[in-house]
């Protein structure tokens, strides 16, 4: 930003910059008739999504409460600039505080404001989502704590988030929760915002991050691996009982974090307590106060750990030998295949894979290879955010590759042409001939993606409903040997594919020419597997099997059979107050 822009026609000042965040500069407009913050964008030409996250930030100043949270006030425009205006409440944002390690007595009493202002939030239905230092505004004097940055802030209970590139993920990586990088086969709730906490917590309390990252892809593999130190180790003056709060936050999975931010702000209450009464803190079970105000479905899988260990197992053989394999999940409608196979998702980050997925529509049974365009959309479409060096070595790449054929591969994925330009046209050739190329091209395209340093998954899903041209092409990516660092994975409803479809001819043929084929049959959860899962969403401790059996809960497997029990459960337990 220009520093022209900072001020007014008549020449007097009009903003007093105070911090800036990524593409937001926070300013304190010191004329008028009171003293207000504004929200302006550095870029000159913001990016929509920037743009987006003002509007959306105005949008909730109904829902946010000027007791804990800085409220919008007005959208404005001047002079062709966006800017948020949002009320002053004095303060400065907790990052400026950052350095050195907090002393204990004045954390404890930020972390209970911090828990206390992000559990107002959670009541009002919102998940902040981007929870960090440079959102949370501090008054030194008053000790007051009030929460900004809601651009991304969802009014969803639960939402999930797709594995896409880090780069573009909404949020700031260093404080992103695992499931908010979209590989965790996991949603995004409160309890998302809660790890966020954590981190700030750990960064408050230490003087540093829990983690540090080369590159984006190296922070979603610190969030969803990675141990950190607790910070009792890392300080010997850290009492251990406030070092334990902070890595109960920072649980890989939502269910082994604190459930409420009530919870975690009773438990520094009372470690607030001690510390100022006796000067040390003991040891105390943790989460006594930590009551969850809705009842949620656990999204760990159960009884499913072999399946799981099938799939990853191949996908180990693919990265140590590099030969192509194929892996079949089969089951009914809604037994869970694509919770498994979503669970590879979080091996795909040590070795920087790539995911692309398809499923097949039994409507469009006559278009040739319309899944693998969806697909290799979901692929090429990120590409176009990248740098322009990294773009131009995937451009050189696919040019090299393609050769003169590059236009059978941008009639099948037309984004494409943002990359590599238009291609010429390709020569007519006889049918077998002109299938015969476009194999061949093919599997040439998809090398460009599944090499040593990436490794590619690719998810076909509903597998009964192929068309024949995808069939073969499937075939030839299996037997070929010029493919190399790719694993395809195939789903299916086994009762809709008998031993005549053409899927199983096909998959016989595949398996007869040596590929390597491994097939996943899910069955539905036994009894104890449905109790394990009653029994932890409802928070009670009865045996497995008798929950199952309390509720009438079949052997069958899906989330409707499922919801319906433990809501029945949970009744019958006197915990109906939950929210579902």
């Amino acid at each position: 930003m220009t520093q022209s822009s900072w001020f007014g026609a008549d020449g007097h000042r009009r903003f007093q910059v105070l911090w800036q965040d990524g593409d937001r500069v926070f300013c304190r407009r010191v004329d008028g008739e009171r003293d207000v913050l504004a929200v302006l964008l550095a870029a000159e030409h913001p990016a929509p999504a920037a743009l987006d996250r003002l509007a959306h930030e105005y949008s909730l100043k109904d829902e946010l409460d000027g007791a804990w949270a800085v409220r919008p006030l007005e959208l404005e425009r001047d002079r062709g600039r966006t800017i948020l205006v949002l009320e002053d409440p004095g303060g400065e944002p907790l990052g400026r505080l950052l350095g050195g390690p907090f002393e204990l007595g004045r954390f404890l009493r930020l972390a209970i404001g911090i828990a206390a202002a992000l559990g107002k939030a959670h009541q009002r239905g919102l998940v902040h989502k981007d929870l960090k230092p440079a959102h949370i505004l501090v008054n030194r004097t008053t000790g007051e704590v009030k929460l900004t940055g809601f651009g991304i802030a969802s009014r969803l209970l639960r939402e999930r988030q797709a594995p896409e590139p880090p780069e573009t993920i909404a949020g700031t990586l260093a404080y992103m929760a695992p499931e908010q990088t979209g590989r965790m086969n996991r949603s995004i709730d409160a309890r998302s915002d809660l790890y966020a906490l954590g981190v700030t917590l750990y960064q408050m309390l230490t003087g540093s991050l829990p983690f540090t990252a080369v590159d984006p892809m190296d922070w979603v593999h610190c969030h969803i691996a990675r141990k950190p130190v607790p910070p009792s180790e890392r300080l010997e003056n850290v009492p251990a009982q406030v070092s334990a709060i902070i890595m109960k936050l920072l649980a890989k999975t939502a269910e082994e974090r604190y459930q409420t931010a009530a919870g975690v702000a009773s438990d520094l209450r009372r470690c607030l307590a001690q510390w100022e009464a006796q000067d040390y803190i003991d040891e105390f079970p943790l989460g006594r106060q930590d009551t969850p105000d809705r009842l949620r479905i656990p999204e760990k899988l159960y009884g499913r750990a072999r399946e799981v260990d099938t799939l990853l197992g191949g996908f180990d053989r693919v990265i140590k030998s590099g030969a192509p394999e194929l892996v079949l999940v089969s089951g009914y409608s809604g037994i869970g295949k694509s919770s498994v196979v979503n669970e590879l998702h979080k091996v795909l980050v040590p070795p920087r894979g790539l995911f692309a997925s398809g499923k097949f529509d039994q409507y469009k049974r006559d278009i040739p290879y319309a899944t693998l365009a969806q697909a290799f959309h979901s692929l090429v479409r990120p590409l176009l955010g990248k740098s322009d060096t990294e773009l131009g070595g995937w451009r050189d790449a696919l040019l090299e590759t393609l050769g003169p054929n590059g236009r059978l591969m941008t009639d099948l994925v037309p984004e494409l042409k943002l990359i590599i330009g238009d291609q010429p046209p390709v020569p007519e050739l006889p049918p077998q001939d002109a299938q015969r190329r476009f194999q061949l091209v093919f599997r040439r395209f998809i090398s460009v993606f599944a090499r040593p340093e990436h490794p590619l998954a690719l998810f076909l899903d509903d597998l009964q409903w192929l068309d024949a041209a995808t069939l073969d092409l499937l075939e030839d990516l299996l037997t070929r040997s010029d493919l190399q660092h790719l694993m395809l994975i195939g789903a299916y409803r086994d009762n809709e594919v008998d031993a005549v479809h053409p899927l199983r001819q096909k998959l016989d043929a595949v398996k007869n020419a040596g590929a390597k084929v491994a097939e996943i049959t899910l069955a539905p959860l036994a009894q104890e597997h449905l109790g394990l899962l009653i029994a932890d969403r409802a928070s009670l401790r009865a045996g497995a099997r008798g929950v199952a059996r309390a509720t009438g809960a079949r052997e069958d497997g899906r989330k409707s059979v499922l919801r319906h029990s433990v809501r029945l459960f949970a009744r019958r337990r006197g915990n109906a107050r939950l929210r579902p």
